[in-house]
């Protein structure tokens, strides 16, 4: 069975945006189908590793795959500049998950859809502290839907942590410093869609 998100749409929670940094927007989506598909396609994982590799990243204790990002021609300094963004090859592989995105994005009223990727998290493992501050981070708002969650895996910012069960679908002020951390026995697995919404 395909993701599902529930019927009615959310928006009007980005009226008053939490100061906190996080909005939870739904819970209980059906992640089945889009595991298998991870299952199915080992070999995505790791095949870009400019963003674990990158000097002075906060990503080198995890793995990912790209979804859709700038034109690997791009990459480079100036990779997160101004762009417009493309569908990589797991968009094409991941059909469950790439249909999932596209009905987050009318789901919350995109206007245009960013950078896509899925990162895993071993268990003991983290993510270090830092701000998204590059100009595709700016320009979209951060919508995450958790494909394996646990409650010994947290993202945390200053004065709180969320800890996402599988299947949450949640929105991240990605302006603030944050980072993450799993005490769990296993992985932590999470889509991360950006969208420009508008917040008026």
């Amino acid at each position: 069975m395909p993701a599902i998100l529930p019927s009615k749409p959310l928006s009007d929670k980005f009226k008053n945006l939490d100061t906190r940094g996080f909005i939870k927007l739904a819970n209980g989506v059906d992640v089945a189908e889009i595991r298998q598909e991870l299952d199915a396609n080992p070999d995505l994982w790791n095949k870009y590793g400019f963003r674990k590799e990158a000097p002075g990243t906060p990503h080198t204790q995890m793995t990912d795959i790209w979804v859709r990002s700038n034109k690997l021609e791009n990459v480079g300094p100036h990779f997160c500049d101004e762009h417009y963004p493309v569908w990589y090859e797991a968009g094409r592989r991941l059909p469950a998950t790439k249909k999932f995105i596209m009905d987050l994005m009318a789901w919350v009223g995109g206007e245009n859809l960013g950078g896509v990727l899925i990162t895993r998290i071993p268990p003991g493992l983290g993510i270090d502290k830092h701000v998204d501050d590059s100009w595709h981070a700016q320009f979209f708002d951060k919508f995450y839907l958790q494909i394996q969650g646990h409650p010994d895996q947290a993202f945390v910012s200053k004065d709180h942590d969320y800890r996402p069960a599988t299947g949450d679908v949640y929105w991240f002020n990605n302006t603030r410093e944050h980072w993450v951390q799993n005490n769990s026995n296993i992985d932590r697995i999470t889509l991360i869609v950006c969208i420009k919404i508008d917040h008026d």
